[in-house]
């Protein structure tokens, strides 16, 4: 990680303007839907889930 601290952030940024560029051209996201994460995916790798879980139980 020391070595590269800026490689994930620059396949990001180039991940993003890619997706853009498509959004831009087509006018949604539709062609570029098979490059991104479900909203499943993203929910389990922030671990979304438990969160929402934990919320419930406060709110009760």
């Amino acid at each position: 990680m020391a070595l590269y601290p800026l490689s994930a952030f620059r396949a990001m940024n180039k991940a993003a303007l890619e997706v853009y560029q498509s959004i831009k051209a087509n006018g949604t996201q539709k062609e570029v839907l098979n490059k991104m994460q479900t909203r499943d995916e993203l929910y389990k790798s922030i671990n979304y889930y438990e969160y929402e879980k934990s919320l419930d139980r406060f709110n009760k």
